[in-house]
């Protein structure tokens, strides 16, 4: 019989992004999430997601599209977190107890890691391209100071 290859997480990755997802939904909707954003990432949002931009263009991101980016956002600009095991914890500590710990100490999860689950055929590049202008215009526009949280170079 066929073992999975995630003994160390099993099937919390789905309910993570399923809880993930909602806190991002939640803290986009009262504004939590917009306001605790640089003024790059709030530009962007604004031309992505928001009226008139959305209204005059004839191709949007679709609402996974959106998910995905703005998960990716909120871990990296909100929560700020510097692992996986930050990731989870940051998220929902409960979750934690449905994982082997010992697992997630192995050196592969020690920084910042994003996954985004989509489809074949979903776009995942333009989530990337996406990704990859957000990380560049932050980092440019920190220039003067950099914090080290965001990269120019791909």
């Amino acid at each position: 019989m066929a073992t999975s290859t995630n003994t160390g997480t099993r099937d919390v990755p789905l309910k993570f992004a399923r809880i993930l997802s909602e806190t991002v939904n939640q803290a986009w909707e009262n504004g939590v999430f917009f306001a605790n954003t640089t003024p790059v990432t709030q530009d962007l949002m604004r031309f992505w997601f928001s009226e008139p931009f959305t209204e005059t263009r004839n191709v949007n991101f679709h609402l996974g599209q959106r998910q995905a980016i703005l998960n990716t956002i909120y871990i990296h600009e909100i929560l700020k977190a510097e692992s996986v095991f930050d990731t989870y914890a940051s998220v929902d500590d409960a979750i934690l107890a449905e994982m082997d710990l010992n697992y997630l100490k192995k050196d592969k999860f020690s920084h910042p890691k994003y996954c985004m689950k989509m489809a074949t055929g979903t776009g995942k590049t333009w989530v990337l391209g996406a990704l990859l202008l957000w990380q560049y215009l932050n980092a440019k526009h920190e220039e003067s100071i950099p914090s080290g949280r965001y990269s120019k170079n791909f």
